[in-house]
């Protein structure tokens, strides 16, 4: 009994270990979004609004990763929410937390017409409006691009990612 009880504490700290690890790459990728894509003259203006949507451990990454950073001019400000309702007019990333998908029509509606990166990290949701999808892929984190999802959203997408991506979608 002491064994197998030794056994789940090993492979449940590993897990959790792992997952700190994910949050903290997702977080680094989610930044450096910003670098490889241009929004329009518009969005240039006021803070550089990152939302997260039901993820707070990738939430407490990004936060921890921009402290003190800027896009171009733009300090950069992350913010937490727990709904689409919160959604800002001016948010320039949204990250959509893998627990939070069943949002995403709700959220897709909230941002049409506006210009904001949507990633997120679930199969198949580039199919269904996103312009970054994470997956894991031979044991790592990989991210999915929609070239013309970024188009629809009135954001230009630097060649440099797009080589960069794990797939690119048209």
């Amino acid at each position: 009994m002491k064994r197998i009880l030794f056994v789940l504490l090993l492979t449940s700290s590993f897990f959790l270990k792992s997952e700190a690890q994910e949050e903290k790459y997702i977080g680094l990728f989610v930044y450096n979004f910003t670098k490889y894509f241009d929004w329009p003259e518009s969005a240039k203006q006021g803070d550089f609004i990152i939302q997260v949507l039901g993820h707070n451990s990738v939430y407490d990454e990004l936060a921890k990763i921009t402290s003190d950073k800027l896009v171009g001019t733009q300090k950069i400000r992350v913010e937490s929410i727990t709904s689409p309702e919160q959604i800002k007019e001016d948010v320039h990333i949204l990250f959509l937390g893998h627990w939070q998908t069943r949002h995403l029509s709700k959220t897709k509606t909230i941002i049409a017409d506006k210009p904001v990166l949507l990633v997120t990290e679930f199969e198949g949701l580039l199919q269904k409006g996103s312009v970054i999808n994470f997956v894991i892929r031979e044991g790592s984190i990989k991210f999915e691009l929609s070239k013309s999802n970024a188009e629809a959203q009135g954001l230009q997408t630097d060649m440099r990612l797009v080589q960069l991506a794990y797939s690119v979608v048209e």
